[in-house]
């Protein structure tokens, strides 16, 4: 299964793009990470997060296996401190014991590295082999999320079947959908057959 490619990089932030890979559809819920390929798929597709690298081929299938279930368990925690960032409640303990034992098993060196373009980009190596490892780039946007950001810019998106969260960097602060070209356009193109109908 591909992530869909219209929303990119539109969600604002890795954390985010990793709570939509489990999403509601018109057919039920859809989870992109059903499969231990699907998660390292969608790491080594996120190669910009350093250490995830070259999974595919690197890890080993039981490895792969739990590594899945820290992934689930790690997105269900996620979508908990999310929920109560944008809600402004308390941070829940349990998901952010799960976020802190993910960066905890990380042990990252950070480098400059040239590129052919001629500039610079921020590279993280890991210094340790452990699977739970390549999630570590997700619980540091996650917490750099919920630490970080204006509580009033995270939303979720106002497609009634979609509810990604999402985060408003417009200047105006009025973005409603996850992706314009996703959920905006549904919404306007039924909202004008609603006011057709009705003429």
């Amino acid at each position: 299964m591909e992530p869909d490619d219209a929303l990119g990089d539109e969600l604002g932030n890795l954390a985010l793009d990793f709570l939509h890979t489990v999403r509601r559809t018109r057919h039920g819920v859809e989870d992109l990470l059903a499969t231990p390929s699907n998660l390292l798929a969608w790491l080594d597709q996120h190669r910009d997060v350093g250490p995830t690298r070259g999974l595919v081929g690197r890890v080993s299938v039981p490895d792969a296996r739990t590594l899945l279930d820290e992934a689930r368990r790690l997105r269900a925690d996620i979508g908990a401190l999310v929920e109560a960032s944008a809600t402004g409640q308390p941070v829940p303990g349990l998901p952010l014991y799960g976020l802190n034992r993910v960066l905890t098993a990380t042990r990252w060196s950070w480098r400059l590295a040239p590129v052919p373009s001629g500039g610079a980009v921020l590279e993280a190596h890991g210094e340790d082999t452990h699977a739970l490892e390549a999630l570590g780039p997700i619980a540091l946007a996650a917490a750099h999320l919920v630490t970080s950001v204006d509580a009033s810019r995270l939303r979720r998106c106002a497609s009634p079947p979609c509810g990604t969260w999402f985060l408003d960097t417009s200047k105006g602060g009025r973005r409603r959908w996850c992706s314009m070209a996703r959920c905006g356009n549904r919404e306007k193109a039924a909202t004008h057959r609603g006011k057709r109908r009705t003429s």
